[in-house]
């Protein structure tokens, strides 16, 4: 893929620093990375252009956007990402209307202005960098919460090693020293002026901060642009905030966060997660300068010196921030990106269970006659809807597949259980007609019958299993998981849904000897964590029912479902595969 990262740097910021960390990762990827920006702070191996990408000149902005349309279409650009207002002012007017997507990393509030409230200029997708970005867009600027996701950044583990810092009486304050960020600092010495503690000042200037002449002679300047884990574990605590907050974790030091927003104090196992939503006291929105908490923060350093959860911090660090892991889900939404801007609309998901001969004497409602189902499948025809399985669908999102391919009105059919009426009824039936649609296994093949339905007056209906499941190899089935034996994940532990979710993937490309890109949650029900899980376990989409994204590659692992009922009509089946029916559907129901 190639791709433009779009800043407007004028001095190393911390949004160069993420952007280059990806750079190195995308690299790794085999990825042909270009940086576009008014100056270069950080090294990178990216093909570099010097634009100034930040003017206030009207006329140098046009000619910016034409250079830049022309440079994307020459280059064969996927995606530009940008990293600041100015970057993604000019890289919404350069792709508007061509081929090349757009996604925005947005790294702290954005200000109030009448064009960010009247169109979204950041792209398909947004990445706040913390829980407190993506609250501030949907609350200020009315941004739907489905493009904004919340990705951190990423700092690599191997460059910030964990090596306990000992006790030596060292505090640091980490950061520039201007903005809201000379007023923390200096409230921080100022409280020190009595201690006894080595006051050291990091990345800084003693000039911006005012201090009296026998504070300022107790404090040891140090310019590290590029610090490692051997700086910070000289120190027993360092008092910083975004991403120095997240470096002296990783490395183990203790870390008191105080931002520019507000002060969370010493990060333990306890407020980790908190701290992290407003990127470890950086982002706030509406927030003033923050005030020293001097009696807390004193408590603060004297737990710190007593801490013994460093190798806990470090580990949730290593895992939240790993740039591997972070790089692997923004490649994913640039896919995402690209895809949507090839197929802007809905792609509607229809849930069968049964296909029986004749009708059932059932509460359960997730039946649909053989013949019925054949009226649905000449409608269908009759429509123009060509069929598409989630293999397929993940074939085209990853350029696998020729877009000019795809279908031009994609309908997906899914069917859950795999009962023995879908071989026998629906599969010819869907070959007569050319269709294909995707089954929702059990993983379990000693499962015969939807035991969880039977009882009082219902009885069970059979499920193929054991040998037997092989037919679906040769049937107008792909197949996807459906878990283990039907348990709810809401029911399940975090470990355990997390192990129904990777093995039963894991059982059945082992059973069928082919990729599982899909599971289907049991009763259509889940949360966000559980849709964390899906896509930690290696899966490209999870399917619920009547509930999820607005679009497939918004939420991919929430994806929603429209139930198909006993008696379907012509008119129900057109509302249900109609463009608008999933936006008509979440207004009505708010879900």
């Amino acid at each position: 893929m190639n791709i433009v990262h779009l800043l407007s740097q004028n001095h190393l910021t911390g949004a160069e620093v993420y952007a280059a960390t990806l750079v190195r990762e995308q690299i790794l990827n085999k990825n042909h990375v270009y940086q576009i920006s008014n100056g270069f702070f950080y090294p990178t191996t990216a093909v570099k252009i010097q634009r100034d990408v930040e003017t206030r000149s009207r006329i140098a902005f046009i000619k910016n956007i034409l250079w830049l349309r022309n440079f994307l279409r020459k280059e064969d650009i996927a995606v530009v990402h940008t990293h600041s207002r100015a970057a993604a002012k000019l890289g919404f007017w350069a792709t508007f209307g061509t081929g090349t997507a757009l996604v925005s990393t947005v790294h702290g509030v954005q200000h109030s202005s009448f064009s960010k409230k009247l169109f979204n200029q950041y792209g398909r997708f947004i990445i706040a960098v913390c829980e407190n970005v993506k609250r501030q867009l949907m609350r200020d600027f009315s941004y739907r919460e489905g493009p904004i996701k919340v990705l951190p950044n990423p700092v690599s583990s191997e460059s910030f090693r964990f090596t306990e810092s000992a006790a030596t009486g060292k505090i640091a304050v980490i950061g520039r020293t201007t903005g809201p960020k000379k007023t923390r600092t200096a409230q921080v010495f100022r409280s020190l002026e009595n201690s006894k503690l080595e006051l050291f000042l990091v990345g800084g200037s003693l000039e911006d901060l005012d201090l009296p002449p026998k504070l300022a002679k107790r404090i040891t300047e140090i310019q590290a642009p590029n610090l490692t884990s051997d700086n910070y574990s000289a120190f027993s605590v360092v008092v910083g905030s975004g991403r120095v907050c997240i470096e002296a974790l990783l490395t183990g030091t203790p870390c008191i966060a105080f931002g520019e927003a507000l002060y969370c104090g010493l990060v333990t196992p306890e407020n980790y997660q908190l701290a992290k939503q407003s990127n470890f006291g950086d982002i706030q929105p509406g927030s003033l300068t923050p005030q020293l908490p001097i009696d807390q923060f004193m408590h603060d350093l004297e737990k710190a010196a007593h801490s013994t959860a460093k190798k806990v911090l470090s580990e949730l660090a290593r895992e939240d921030f790993s740039p591997a892991v972070v790089n692997a889900r923004i490649q994913r939404l640039y896919e995402s990106a690209v895809f949507l801007k090839r197929h802007a609309a809905w792609i509607p998901v229809l849930m069968y269970h049964k296909v029986p001969d004749q009708e059932l004497q059932s509460k359960h409602k997730i039946f649909v006659t053989k013949n019925n189902f054949e009226k649905h499948l000449l409608y269908f025809k009759e429509r123009g809807f060509e069929t598409i399985t989630f293999d397929e669908i993940s074939a085209f999102r990853r350029g696998e597949k020729n877009f000019s391919q795809f279908p031009k009105k994609p309908l997906v059919l899914t069917f859950d259980d795999g009962y023995r009426d879908n071989l026998e009824n629906a599969s010819p039936l869907l070959k007569k007609y050319g269709f294909t649609a995707q089954l929702f296994l059990l993983a379990d093949p000693q499962i015969a019958s939807n035991s969880w339905d039977a009882g009082g007056n219902e009885t069970a209906s059979e499920i193929l299993s054991g040998t037997e499941r092989q037919q679906w190899l040769t049937s107008a089935f792909s197949v996807g998981s459906h878990g283990f034996s039907h348990q709810k994940i809401t029911a399940l532990t975090g470990d355990q849904a997390l192990a129904e979710l990777a093995h039963s993937k894991e059982v059945l490309e082992g059973e069928f000897k082919k990729k599982v890109p899909v599971f289907a949650f049991t009763y259509g029900i889940t949360v966000p964590a559980s849709e964390a899980l899906a896509e930690k376990a290696g899966y490209d989409y999870a399917v619920n029912t009547d509930s999820g994204g607005l679009l497939m590659e918004e939420q991919p692992f929430a994806v929603f479902r429209a139930n198909i009922f006993p008696d379907e009509s012509r008119w129900s089946l057109w509302k249900k595969t109609s463009s608008w029916y999933r936006r008509y559907y979440y207004f009505k129901r708010k879900k």
